[in-house]
């Protein structure tokens, strides 16, 4: 893994971070977050050799919370617009794909029972491991402008 991570408005997170992670099968992965960029690109983009899929934003649940909507008592909670649906692209030709309606109340729903000692933790605590160690190696490599392996 290859790393850059910074806090350049100098605040207590991390604010501009790229990762490169080369997979022990061969691909690599190429992720990028910034709250710092003049004119930002699509908030997610998955590219293949055949085709990529892009997506303009993220869905529009958090917004809604922000603005003072309920799941609870708003219908379509998670349905997103067709402003806010990917892309699939090939070349020139670039089709719509309607997204799958998130449920973020879902989460808090499975974390309750879950603390309640009434289900499962509805993320795996081993992926959350993983996902630290990934994060804490990219901030070695970074560091020390170095490229790090990942076991």
């Amino acid at each position: 893994m290859y790393a850059e991570v910074q806090a350049r408005r100098g605040l207590a997170g991390d604010d501009d971070v790229f990762l490169a992670l080369r997979h022990a099968r061969g691909p690599i992965s190429h992720l990028r977050a910034s709250a710092v960029t003049a004119a930002p690109g699509p908030r997610l983009r998955v590219l293949g050799t055949e085709a990529a899929y892009v997506a303009p934003q993220l869905d529009t649940q958090e917004e809604r919370l922000r603005a003072g909507r309920r799941p609870d008592l708003q219908g379509g909670w998670g349905r997103e617009p067709q402003s806010h649906w990917g892309r699939l692209v090939t070349g020139d030709y670039s089709v719509p794909i309607r997204s799958q309606p998130g449920d973020w109340p879902a989460f808090y729903r499975g974390l309750e029972a879950a603390l309640r000692g009434a289900g499962p933790l509805p993320v795996d605590p081993a992926d959350a491991v993983v996902s630290l160690r990934i994060l804490e190696l990219a901030r070695r490599a970074a560091a020390s402008r170095t490229t790090v392996t990942v076991d």
